[in-house]
């Protein structure tokens, strides 16, 4: 029985052996331990939610590399050659990007409003085209500011060639406005930035309203318009003193598309912790979305964000998870090659259990055919076989409980037999006795 125990354990491990050789290529490879994403400067919101990623992904084992740039503009371009794996991307920057194959969107992460501040002195500025001619900054070159104030500019025919623009940094922007070296800028940056706050307190200074907003959105898909309600950046100053109709693009998380897919996964369960809350323009879990994005949505984020995790990424931390998922593909041809297997090892472990309990009757048989012919020394001689084989019985075997009635009669036949030696030893020594 100890060597029909191991039979069935040696033959388990060689199935499991050879389905594992036969789906081994298949599998999938483990996510690298780290990734890179490019940001803005940093001194700006990307770069801040960036360390925020950093600090969650650590927990989950996964390093992330942070690479600054100028903007939205030279992330695509570091994120299109490669050199880094996913990119925050202002909305209205992708350009010639927008039919790209090697990058797709993960999801909109979260609004960015287009401020358009000008000098109060100025008259009739109702619309953009009302700053033709005029002292304008659109924020500093490879800026999604500089991208997205190029593009509505020119819808308005507003060019270098009637009108004077300048590519400063927001500071730098600012600075000038408020000394008057500017007659109008254009940022985009959060409404609970303080640059913001501090240009509408500025009594010289006005912000542009869109009234034209919903022309500007059925244009560009991935724009939209936010109300800067009366009094709502102070309350107690009533700023703004009135209505604000702002465009606003989304910050997008964009990924070259030969990003590991569970690290993809991954990066969006840690966004939705980070950007589903309730913020000034947003209602609580409107963000992350697959709306308002210019780079085509990749399809398993889409998924992703409609049904989030898994059952497994549900219970399990992420390398687990991940780990049982690459070992499906191993575990469903393993369950279909055990299948037959086990079928057919049960009549072979019955037909090894039987064959053991019928050796044993064999020996019995042998003996018990032979009684009447047998000696006195014979007789002797099958009862120490008896005792022997009892011996080895009681040593050797570990019967199952469902053969339990097959051993029992073993038992019983034993004690048959060794009765019906002794019964024959009796009559030969009462024989003996007689003739002597």
């Amino acid at each position: 029985m100890f060597k029909s125990k191991y039979f069935v354990w040696l033959l388990f491990v060689a199935v499991a052996i050879l389905a594992f050789l036969a789906t081994a290529k298949f599998l999938k490879p483990a996510p690298p331990k780290s990734f890179s994403i490019a940001t803005g400067r940093s001194d700006g919101a990307y770069y801040h939610f960036a360390k925020e990623y950093q600090k969650l992904l650590k927990k989950e084992g996964v390093s992330l590399n942070i690479v600054t740039t100028a903007g939205s503009v030279e992330a695509l371009k570091l994120l299109d050659e490669g050199k880094v794996d996913v990119a925050f991307v202002q909305g209205g920057t992708a350009g010639k990007y927008i039919n790209h194959s090697n990058l797709s969107s993960l999801a909109s992460i979260f609004y960015e409003p287009l401020w358009v501040f000008y000098l109060r002195r100025l008259k009739d500025i109702s619309y953009l085209y009302d700053l033709k001619g005029k002292n304008i900054s659109i924020g500093e070159q490879g800026s999604g500011t500089k991208a997205l104030s190029e593009l509505l500019l020119k819808e308005n025919d507003i060019t270098k060639n009637n009108t004077k623009i300048k590519y400063l940094s927001s500071k730098d922007s600012i600075n000038e406005l408020q000394k008057g070296k500017l007659d109008a800028l254009f940022m985009v940056v959060s409404p609970t930035s303080t640059n913001i706050k501090k240009l509408l307190s500025d009594k010289n200074i006005k912000l542009f309203s869109f009234k034209r907003a919903l022309a500007y959105k059925q244009k560009f898909l991935f724009l939209t318009d936010l109300t800067l309600g009366e009094g709502i950046i102070d309350l107690k100053k009533n700023i703004p003193s009135n209505d604000k109709v702002l465009l606003a693009t989304t910050c997008t998380l964009v990924q070259n598309n030969n990003f590991n897919p569970e690290l993809m996964k991954l990066l969006l369960k840690i966004a939705k912790k980070i950007h589903s809350k309730k913020t000034l323009f947003a209602e609580e879990g409107f963000f992350p979305n697959a709306k308002f994005t210019q780079i085509p949505m990749n399809e398993d984020a889409k998924i992703y964000l409609l049904k989030g995790d898994s059952f497994l990424e549900k219970i399990f931390p992420f390398r687990v998870a991940v780990t049982i998922n690459r070992l499906i593909i191993f575990l469903i041809p393993l369950i279909t090659l055990l299948l037959p297997f086990f079928k057919g090892i049960l009549p072979v472990y019955r037909w090894r259990i039987r064959y053991k309990i019928y050796k044993w009757y064999g020996k019995l048989n042998e003996i018990d055919k032979n009684i009447e012919f047998m000696d006195l020394a014979n007789i002797q001689k099958s009862i120490k076989s008896i005792k022997e084989l009892q011996k080895e019985i009681k040593e050797q075997t570990n019967i199952p409980l469902s053969y339990m009635g097959e051993y029992y009669n073993l038992q019983l036949h034993i004690d048959l037999i060794l009765k019906k030696l002794k019964n024959k030893k009796s009559m030969l020594e009462k024989n003996n006795h007689h003739t002597i």
